[in-house]
């Protein structure tokens, strides 16, 4: 029994310290993964915080909107 909640104990650890070492993206990589400038998702962020609306269902809303053109 010791063994067992030794080793979960371990692997939690190396889970936690796995999970925390990853690093938010910066304005300009999370632009450069929508295709913008950092000056169109600047402005696409505010956009949507003026709708009231999180920033993946506004980019999901603009997709559509392409999409329909």
């Amino acid at each position: 029994m010791r063994n067992l909640f030794s080793t979960l104990l371990v692997l939690s650890v190396f889970l936690l310290v796995g999970c925390g070492s990853q690093e938010p993206m910066t304005e300009a990589e999370q632009a450069a993964e929508y295709n913008m400038t950092i000056e169109q998702y600047r402005s696409e962020k505010r956009a949507a915080a003026r709708m009231n609306m999180n920033w993946e269902d506004h980019i999901k809303m603009l997709q559509m909107q392409e999409k329909t053109k």
